[in-house]
């Protein structure tokens, strides 16, 4: 449980305070080691940010295209020994951030797929690009509708099962 305390400043040092964008902050911070997947988007920064707020631990990001494969990023955080085999010794959760592209271009996705694909046990919540590539990986296609939002009534959506 997270407890809000309702507040819309928070003190950077002794001299000064800054009005948060958010009237609520944490009044207790949560013992969590969340590693951030920066899908190359701006609003990355802005999760870190709030996300810093709520853990006493620090938020680890990683960019999708910092290492060629999830492997080479395990072997990176087992310190060049023999990777482990959960990312949980870790990390509590993963947040797959927005970002450019498409869930089905490799290119587009870095080590995003292959983290999906191999943290089942873990929990894992994706943003825009993020969500998509969730959806992807456990069999939904995200597929494009070139009807304007204005143009659209409910027949117009359709879901997989429905195909």
């Amino acid at each position: 449980n997270i407890e809000l305390l309702r507040s819309n400043e928070f003190s950077i040092n002794s001299n000064e305070v800054i009005h948060s964008a958010s009237p609520f902050k944490p009044q207790k911070q949560l013992d969590l080691r969340i590693l951030l997947i920066d899908n190359h988007d701006s609003y990355t920064y802005n999760l870190y940010q709030y996300l810093s707020t709520m853990t006493t631990q620090p938020v680890t990001v990683v960019m999708n295209d910092a290492y060629s494969s999830w492997g080479d990023f395990m072997q990176h955080l087992s310190g060049n020994a023999s990777p482990t085999n959960s990312l949980r010794d870790h990390f509590d959760c993963v947040i797959l951030s927005p970002g450019p592209g498409q869930p089905a271009c490799s290119d587009d996705m870095g080590i995003v797929l292959e983290a999906i694909r191999s943290n089942s046990d873990i929990p894992i919540l994706g943003v825009c690009l993020g969500h998509q590539a969730l959806g992807y990986v456990y069999g939904n296609d995200k597929v494009r509708n070139n009807l304007l939002p204005d143009d659209m009534s409910s027949d117009d959506i359709i879901s997989n099962n429905d195909q």
